[in-house]
């Protein structure tokens, strides 16, 4: 599989990258570690004419905390970076371990958490030659006007499998995306459409420059557990990330992100009368494990059984939660 022919841009700053964005003819790509979109193309899903690639922009690679603001991590940091980064590691444990267990050595080295936030859905649908394509009719996500997976579907539901979306909607991170003349901060979970075929919103022409967690975020204890086929290389079957807040061992606050299950990183936030006050214990935990059971809706478009990769939420809900009591 050879890439195709395209225009590569190699801006500097921020604001040359944005000039590009609005100033092409045709409607490029931004290039990051390039890990999800150089397969895309080599597949022959995409053939975006431009190529905008972020390696030169330095602003996009710097770390930092404040008790006021919380950790911010450019969009441009690589995992490897992040998962050896005396910032991450000492106020966000849990995102630097995550980044480590990312696909390969090789792989973490190029990829950053901006792209791993932005990438794409997956389906076995999709994610194939344009020669195995010519076997199926066209799904949704190709262009055409139906899902191989649930029939008679009316959207796709081609399933989103970051690692560290999960943690960040768990820890209420924001990000910053930038256009010309403008910058806005906004919360991670309300980019996500809910749909596969183009699972963001509201990001076409900006630049996400930084994620930031609050300060208040990263006082609660967070973990992340997921479920794939293989140890390496592999993207996660169902991943689960639990927040939670406790005070003098009752819950206060609980926030879980579920990946892999759905077209977007689902966040249940447990805050209520039923969760909220409880002492966290053996039969809550069990409680909290159905839950995350029920909200998870896996379907047969990735490898792995999805009654399998259901049962598996349930169990790295209540592993974590168990882990916690100690």
């Amino acid at each position: 599989m050879i890439l195709p022919y395209f225009t590569h841009h190699a801006p500097g700053t921020v604001q040359e990258c944005i000039k590009i964005l609005d100033d092409a003819r045709y409607k490029p790509q931004i290039l990051a570690g390039g890990s999800d979109l150089l397969v895309r193309m080599k597949l022959g899903l995409i053939n975006p004419e431009e190529l905008v690639s972020l390696s030169n922009i330095d602003e996009l690679q710097e770390i930092s905390y404040s008790p006021l603001m919380g950790l911010t991590i450019g969009a441009g940091v690589t995992l490897a970076r992040m998962a050896t980064d005396p910032e991450v590691n000492e106020n966000c444990p849990v995102l630097a371990r995550a980044a480590e267990l990312v696909a390969t050595t090789q792989i973490r080295n190029t990829a950053t958490i901006g792209g791993n936030i932005l990438q794409n859905t997956r389906c076995q649908y999709y994610n194939r030659s344009a020669e195995w394509a010519k076997a199926v009719a066209p799904c949704y996500k190709r262009g055409g006007d139906l899902c191989h997976v649930v029939a008679p579907g009316k959207r796709c539901f081609a399933v989103y499998q970051s690692d560290l979306a999960p943690i960040l909607v768990a820890l209420n991170a924001s990000v910053t995306l930038v256009s010309r003349g403008n910058a806005r901060k906004v919360e991670l979970n309300s980019l996500y459409s809910k749909d596969g075929v183009n699972p963001f919103k509201d990001v076409a022409g900006q630049l996400m420059t930084q994620i930031t967690i609050p300060a208040a975020s990263l006082a609660n204890r967070c973990n992340y557990k997921k479920y794939r086929l293989r140890d390496g290389i592999d993207y996660p079957l169902a991943g689960i990330a639990v927040a939670l807040k406790t005070n003098e061992g009752y819950v206060e606050e609980l926030r879980i992100g579920l990946t892999g299950v759905a077209s977007y990183p689902v966040l249940l936030i447990l805050n209520g009368e039923n969760v909220a006050g409880r002492p966290l214990n053996h039969n809550l935990i069990k409680e909290l494990g159905q839950m995350v059971y029920d909200a998870a809706r896996p379907l047969p478009n990735l490898e792995g059984d999805p009654a399998r990769r259901r049962a598996m939420t349930r169990i790295l809900t209540e592993d974590i939660l168990t882990s916690f009591m100690d």
